[in-house]
């Protein structure tokens, strides 16, 4: 056998009673940079298998004691994978079958040439590669599947304890409850968040479930208070993609007219399909349409000008600390003028403080939401005025 080159190095047990043989292989395995680690008889060589993973083993078949049959079944029932290159100077046909059948990936003839055994080793370190990075890639899905199936465990305790909380939107103009917003909460504890729950739905695709929980929940108690103003359900924008939410027997259609579907999501509202003849439907239906988050940037801005809403909310960030913010002070004022001049609702939501509601008012906001009023509950709490 002459020497070769290769550039990928592996740990390589050879086992062989033939000194002689052994010692050629040794050197030549050695000249392409491979650890090698030697054995003459299949005892020593089932404990070095024990004692530490090898990336190809070259067994003789035709050893004293034990033979590289014996060794192959000992390999296998320690490590399935790692790959076992038989060799045997009298090949028989039974001994090859033997070898096939337990696990052998190569049966190689004394004697060996160089290109032989170089070629031999290549194939199977990279089919011990590819078997090690499909074994991972098993791994990493059978990780994942179970994250999965907790997550849907976890999801389907929170639609199960899923309840509606509600809280007023007011007119400081005539002291009335012109709406309530009706918001997400769970009597579960693993999966209580609004957000968190957004999450895992958007994680599991389980969106439009959610969404037929809560508009279902939604109407049991509109039907429950004949007398409610309004309501304001949020939408995820992937809710305009579920035709449930079109249908005749959908739970909300009877009070479509006393509901602003809101529109909450951040994704831009380009992504959907007809987001525009989408919306129309929904407005035939009796329902009218309104935008969360305007002022937030681009997504609330542009939702303003491609939905034509029937209200509009501002953000939340926009509300806090008004009253010493100079530049928020401006933004609401404009937005609040632009509204006025469209005959648009506008609703400050998030109002907490004395000051913010001076603020506000002093900036031509009148429908307003937030904990200085009353915080969510149910059915429908009673708003300080």
């Amino acid at each position: 056998m002459s020497e070769a080159h290769q550039d990928s190095h592996a740990a390589i047990l050879i086992v062989d009673d033939d000194h002689a043989f052994l010692h050629a292989c040794v050197r030549i395995l050695q000249g392409w940079k491979h650890e090698v680690v030697q054995a003459t008889t299949v005892e020593s060589a089932v404990r070095l298998v024990r004692e530490r993973d090898f990336d190809v083993i070259l067994s003789d078949i035709n050893m004293p004691g034990a033979n590289g049959i014996e060794f192959l079944r000992a390999v296998r029932s320690h490590d399935k994978d790692v790959p076992v290159i038989l060799m045997t100077g009298g090949p028989e046909l039974e001994t090859a079958r033997l070898a096939v059948e337990c696990g052998a990936q190569s049966y190689l003839i004394k004697p060996l040439s160089s290109p032989q055994l170089k070629e031999a080793i290549e194939r199977q370190m990279h089919a011990h590669q590819e078997a090690r990075r499909q074994r991972q890639i098993l791994a990493v899905n059978e990780q994942q599947n179970h994250e999965t199936e907790v997550l849907r465990e976890r999801f389907g305790h929170a639609l199960a304890g899923m309840w509606m909380a509600f809280q007023p939107i007011v007119s400081w103009s005539t002291k009335s409850v012109v709406a309530y917003e009706a918001l997400m909460r769970t009597t579960d504890t693993t999966l209580n968040s609004p957000m968190e729950i957004l999450k895992v739905a958007e994680k599991l695709g389980e969106i439009h479930t959610l969404g037929h929980r809560t508009r279902g929940l939604i109407a049991e108690v509109m039907a429950q208070h004949p007398d409610l103003p309004g309501v304001f359900v949020n939408l995820h924008v992937l809710d305009l993609l579920d035709e449930q939410l079109y249908a005749l027997d959908s739970p909300l259609l009877p009070f479509a007219a006393r509901i602003h579907l809101e529109i909450t999501e951040r994704m831009a509202i380009e992504k959907i399909p007809d987001t525009h003849d989408r919306i129309e439907r929904l407005r035939k239906l009796g329902y009218k349409i309104a935008v969360d988050d305007l002022g937030e940037g681009y997504s609330g801005l542009n939702s303003f000008a491609n939905l034509e809403p029937d209200a509009v909310k501002l953000d939340m960030s926009l509300i806090r600390g008004i009253e010493k913010a100079p530049t928020k002070r401006r933004m609401v004022r404009a937005l609040a003028s632009l509204c006025r001049e469209l005959g648009t609702p506008l609703v400050a939501e998030g109002v907490e403080t004395q000051a913010e509601l001076d603020t506000l008012l002093e900036l031509g906001a009148d429908w307003l939401q937030g904990f200085l009023f009353a915080r969510p509950g149910y059915p429908l709490p009673i708003p300080r005025m």
